[in-house]
Order: C-alpha cells, then sequence, then structure tokens
C-alpha cells in the first residue's frame, strides 16, 4: 500500500467496474486506509500487553438515484477483491431503501489548505523499544512514591495513510501521525486507608511533545489532592470549573449538539436555539481543523471535503451557521459540508466529528476569579455525562474540592450538582487566560454563578 500507483491502478479499476456494472448509479466512492501502531497497556503498575501491527484496507460506498446505499470493505487490496468488494455493494445498493434525503457525494476540490505538523517522521520510525522508554517513566514513578499503590495506563502511537476517490471526480491523499499517553494512579493514605484516584492523558502529532513524566506527575498530583474527602451542605455558589471539568460540561456535550444529524432528528437541547443568544457574551466556542500541528487538524475530512475554521457560538449567540455536517447532513439541508465527516476507520461509514473544538479563553488569571469566592466549588472531575436531549445534568463530583475565602480547600466527598446547560452557559461570569488542551479539546477555567450544589450532610 506504500506505493501510490498500486492505490490509483486498484481505485481506477474498481471505479469503471462499478460504473459498467449498474445502470442506476448515482455516485460511487473508493476509501483506502493505511495504519502502522504501537500499543502498550499498563495494568497494576506493569507492562499487560504490548503490540506492534498495520491496518490496511479498503472500503466501498455505492448510491443509487433513489439514494439506496451499498457498503463492502476489505483488508486485502486486489484487483480479485475489488471484484468482490464491487458486487457485494452493487448488491446491497438494489436492495437498499430509498433515501430521498441523500443529495450527493462531494466533488473535487481545486484547493485545500495547508496545515503544518501533521506528519512527524520520527513518529512514523518510533520502534516498540524506544516506545516502551515511556511506559517505564510512568511505571517508575508509580513504583517510587510511598502512596501510590497501583496505575493503569497506555502509550499508542499511530501512522496513517489515506486516499480517497470518487466518481464526481475528487482525488485526495494525506498522511498523518499521533501518540498518546494515559496514567490513571491509585494512591492510599497509610492511615486511615482510604484511597483516591488521579487521571491525565497527553495526545500529540510529534512524538518530542509527548512528556511522560509530566503525564505521570500530574495524575499523582490530582490523585493525592483527593484525599481526605469532606462532606457538605447544600449550597448555591459560584462553581469554577478546571479545563477537565469545562470540557466534561461545555465542551463535549456541545459537540454532540452541534451534529448535524442529531440536529436534524432533532436529539438535543439545541433544537430551535440556532441564532439566539443561549449564554453569556464571554462565551465563544469554535471547531478550528486549521491550527499547525494540533490533533484534531487535517487537511481534509473523511470524505476528501477541505477543513475549516468554524466558529459556532459567538458572544454567546449560537450562530446559524454553527451546526458540523457531512456531506449527507449538509445536502439535506441544502448547504455545502462543513468538512466534519469521520471515520473510525475504513470500515466505517462517515459519520459526523469535530476536528478541535475550542472554547476561547479569556483575560482573567485564575487566582483573580477565584479571590472573591466566600464559598464555592472547584469541580474538576465527574463521571456523569449530561442528558443531549434536555440539557438537564445531575450528577456526582468525582474530584472536586470546596473554596472558602479565596483558597481552595478539602476534596469533596458525596457532592452532587444539579444544572441545566443552558443556565450554565447563560450563568458564565468569568474566563480565565490560562487553558489547558487535551488532545482535540481546548479549554480555560470557567466560573458559573448560582449553582446548586447537594451535599453529604443533608
Amino acid at each position: 500500500m506504500e506505493i501510490n500507483s498500486d492505490i490509483y491502478s486498484l481505485a481506477n479499476y474498481g471505479l469503471k467496474l462499478i460504473e459498467q456494472n449498474s445502470h442506476d448509479l448515482k455516485c460511487a466512492e473508493f476509501f483506502f486506509e493505511k495504519n502502522t501502531y504501537i500499543s502498550i497497556e499498563i495494568e497494576e503498575n506493569s507492562v499487560k500487553n504490548s503490540e506492534t501491527g498495520e491496518d490496511n484496507g479498503v472500503s466501498i460506498r455505492v448510491i443509487n438515484n433513489q439514494g439506496a446505499l451499498g457498503f463492502a470493505f476489505s483488508n486485502k487490496l486486489e484487483k480479485k477483491t475489488m471484484d468482490n468488494l464491487c458486487k457485494t455493494a452493487l448488491k446491497m445498493m438494489n436492495v437498499g431503501t430509498p433515501d430521498p434525503d441523500f443529495h450527493d457525494l462531494p466533488s473535487s476540490f481545486q484547493n485545500y489548505p495547508l496545515v503544518n505538523g501533521l506528519y512527524d517522521k520520527e513518529l512514523k520510525a518510533l520502534q516498540l523499544e524506544d516506545s516502551l522508554d515511556y511506559i517505564n517513566t510512568l511505571i517508575e514513578v508509580c513504583d517510587n512514591d510511598e502512596l501510590a499503590i497501583s496505575q493503569s495506563g497506555s502509550f499508542i502511537s499511530n501512522y496513517s495513510k489515506t486516499n480517497i476517490f470518487n466518481t464526481n471526480g475528487l482525488e485526495v491523499s494525506g498522511k498523518e501521525t499521533s501518540c498518546s499517553l494515559s496514567s490513571h494512579i491509585i494512591v492510599e493514605d497509610k492511615t486511615n486507608k482510604e484511597t483516591s484516584f488521579g487521571y491525565e492523558w497527553q495526545s500529540e502529532r510529534s512524538i518530542k511533545a509527548l512528556n511522560a513524566l509530566n503525564v505521570v506527575n500530574t495524575a499523582l498530583l490530582e490523585a493525592k489532592r483527593n484525599l481526605h474527602r469532606k462532606k457538605i451542605s447544600n449550597m448555591k455558589v459560584p462553581l469554577i470549573l478546571s479545563p477537565k471539568g469545562a470540557i466534561q460540561l461545555i465542551l463535549r456535550p456541545l459537540a454532540s449538539a452541534i451534529n448535524g444529524e442529531s440536529f436534524q432528528y432533532k436529539r438535543n437541547f439545541l433544537v430551535d436555539k440556532r441564532d439566539e443568544q443561549i449564554g453569556s457574551k464571554l462565551l465563544n466556542i469554535e471547531d478550528n481543523g486549521l491550527i499547525d500541528g494540533a490533533v484534531g487538524s487535517a487537511i481534509f475530512d473523511g470524505e476528501g471535503v477541505p477543513c475549516k475554521n468554524k466558529k459556532i457560538i459567538e458572544k454567546g449567540k449560537f450562530l446559524k451557521t454553527g451546526l458540523l455536517h457531512n456531506s449527507y447532513t449538509a445536502g439535506k439541508e441544502g448547504i455545502e459540508s462543513t468538512g466534519n465527516a469521520a471515520r473510525s476507520s475504513y470500515s466505517s461509514i462517515p459519520s459526523i466529528g469535530s476536528t478541535n473544538l475550542i472554547m476561547r479563553n479569556g483575560d482573567t488569571p485564575l487566582t483573580e476569579m477565584i479571590k472573591d469566592v466566600k464559598e464555592g466549588i472547584l469541580f474538576d472531575y465527574t463521571g456523569d455525562n449530561p442528558n443531549i436531549s434536555t440539557g438537564d445534568f445531575s450528577g456526582l463530583i468525582l474530584h472536586g474540592n470546596l473554596i472558602l475565602n479565596g483558597e481552595i480547600k478539602e476534596p469533596l466527598n458525596e457532592t452532587m450538582i444539579g444544572i441545566n446547560l443552558l443556565d450554565l452557559y447563560k450563568n458564565i461570569s468569568s474566563i480565565s487566560k490560562e487553558f489547558k488542551i487535551y488532545g482535540s479539546l481546548h479549554a480555560p477555567y470557567v466560573r458559573v454563578e448560582n449553582v446548586q450544589i447537594i451535599g453529604g450532610l443533608n
């Protein structure tokens, strides 16, 4: 699959075969993908599994004039395989359900954006032995800490190359690399045997940007900070979302809510809210696939459409153009795709996904944001998720701290939070200039007023 001429030859052969064998064909697409990966897993602070491998394959989509879809895929790249794939996909199309909402696959594009830093040749050449250095750093830090009793985690690196062809003249190819490291550490207080955990992760395009020591030490510090938890009473107070908290209660729910398919099926809390003020004027969110070196960036999406920088919420207003689309949902709405077709692999048809989802940071230092809080809550992590249909959230604060007179105090025990996401957006009163990046999600600290907290003392 490294040889481009082989890919082009197979694609041309497949496209001709499809066109010759279907009299009702509207459009067709071939998606080729090569992945080379390294995966190492830690359990109980030792290497549980390590693996290197390749996953190469091709898929075909065919759609007839009634919108019926046929799809097939294979991990073999041979002419004989292409024959079987085309026959299978056409059979599925011929018995498929007509879809009047299907418009067309993308046409060819004259220009694609220039996005630097998506490919690291050093990461592509990485060997398993080199990768173990990152894992050994995690293990060593856990072994040498008197409170740490266990750790799970992982190292993953990936090189991928993609080629997309369709009957509308689209031909595009690209390559990229990525790597990630995670640490989940459990600590125990030696006196009362209370345990707690901390979690941290990092994803990058370049192997040199990965910092194992920072990842494991951050996870360890978070675990220790959550020891000696304290029950509190019910209160209605300011809530400070950490970047992780802002990702959980703002960015991830929004990523689902601005999905064009979810929106068109009226499955989420932002339906009928386009072009309306839904939050504080401090709230600004964009989906930007063009940031150099960012994990969520790409030159083109899973259908070959150029990626873009799209504003979603501007000064609290949910923009009319603030939805993410692939070619299907865009055609259904009568607009162009936003370049957000997402594929987990060649074995799946395109869904919709965000690129780099960014909540813009403000200009207030975190210390300034907290200093006048007489009583409040720092929210870092919950194991619960908001209801995307209604926007309601009620969940246990697994990692959070009491704030008293501008100082962060004890971690919380048996404490819950209840709020509707639209109320959360509207009650944002301050956004920090500090921010963190977790993979494709960028978030600052966020202060929210008048949040209902349910304490374990009541």
